[in-house]
């Protein structure tokens, strides 16, 4: 089942013919995750060798899946822990990212080269008094900087979202704990920077506003030099997006797309070269109940032009884009509700499925 698309996904992302040896092509892993696979409702890890399509597999009740250097990092829902695996069917606690008894949420994200962690531990017995502790250190927990201790605060936590492209800033959201978990796509209330020293000896600073900012409780996306966010129409009827230049400081907005009912958006991913944007706009009908029913579309951002359009046909379920392929034309996706991986196209809009399982990502 796996085997088959490994080198289809290897040439999707870019990932052939940029290595030097065969040993160098066998540290490759392309990771892979079936969900529920019984009925105590663990997941299956799936770890497949780039160079021979051999598969480990580590049955595990986690959730948040993460590529962390050369292992997996997830939580641990059973044990409430931090914990990675690894392609020789090892699990492990994580070194320095631990809980305790005072712990109420941990987030994470990771610098776009893998070298930098930055987590917040948000301790409180309840939502009413919420302090949120956030570290920054290498992927190997070398160089630890709390660089924030926010709070306490009556249900708010601050949560990582991207480091900046040269990894002197991190970006955080104030979010409203607990109605994040309720959306399908990550919302964001309030988005900030604050300063990520290059050394223990190093000046934190304060935090500060983005442009804009504190905005609706809406979709946004960082990367390659641009700060994207949605913003509710006057008629509230849509999604203008709002984009500012991080470097040069230019601010400009794209009118919102012509749909009605699409109440649900968010989940940008920037493309590499800073070019396009696509995010996912949802329409839900019967939310909550049995006969609930989800239309999702694409929309294609583009970076150059300052114009949005709709991509592709309507998708029955709701979507997570996760990765551009090498050449930036075409988009690999999943969803939470079910197993699998897709490739949409961003020059005719055609989808294919590449993958039964649920693409995580690579290990190197």
């Amino acid at each position: 089942m796996i085997r088959k698309v490994i080198f289809f996904l290897l040439c999707l992302l870019g990932l052939t013919g940029q290595t030097t040896s065969a040993q160098e092509t066998a540290s490759l892993y392309q990771v892979f995750v079936l969900r529920d696979v019984d009925a105590s409702g663990f997941d299956r890890l799936i770890f497949v060798d780039a160079l021979t399509g051999d598969e480990t597999t580590i049955d595990v009740t986690g959730e948040r899946y993460t590529i962390a250097g050369n292992e997996v990092l997830f939580f641990d829902i059973a044990s409430r822990s931090v914990r990675l695996a690894a392609p020789n069917s090892t699990i492990r606690a994580h070194p320095f990212i631990r809980t305790d008894s005072n712990t109420y949420r941990i987030d994470w994200i990771l610098s776009q080269d893998n070298s930098l962690i930055a987590w917040t531990v948000t301790q409180g017995i309840s939502q009413s008094s919420l302090i949120t502790y956030t570290t920054v250190a290498g992927i190997d927990g070398t160089l630890p900087r709390q660089i924030l201790i926010d709070g306490p605060l009556e249900g708010i936590r601050a949560m990582p979202i991207a480091f900046s492209d040269d990894q002197t800033l991190l970006y955080m959201d104030y979010q409203p704990d607990g109605i994040g978990d309720l959306t399908p796509f990550t919302q964001y209330a309030g988005i900030f920077s604050i300063n990520v020293p290059q050394d223990a000896a190093g000046q934190v600073g304060e935090p500060s506003f983005l442009p804009g900012e504190p905005g609706c409780f809406c979709g946004g996306g960082i990367g390659a030099g641009w700060f994207l966010r949605l913003a509710l129409t006057s008629d509230l009827n849509g999604y203008n997006v709002n984009v500012y230049n991080i470097l040069g400081g230019v601010e400009q907005t794209i009118p919102a797309l012509p749909l009605r009912n699409y109440t649900q958006a968010g989940d940008f991913l920037i493309s590499p070269d800073g070019t396009r944007a696509v995010y996912a706009l949802a329409q839900v009908e019967g939310f909550g109940t049995p006969e609930q029913s989800v239309t999702t579309v694409f929309a294609l951002v583009d970076l150059q032009d300052m114009s949005q359009a709709l991509l592709g046909d309507p998708i029955t379920t709701f979507v997570h884009p996760i990765a551009w392929t090498e050449d930036n034309t075409g988009l690999i996706f999943t969803t939470p509700e079910r197993d699998g991986t897709w490739k949409i196209s961003i020059v005719n809009g055609s989808l294919t499925k590449i993958a039964d399982a649920t693409y995580v990502g690579m290990l190197r």
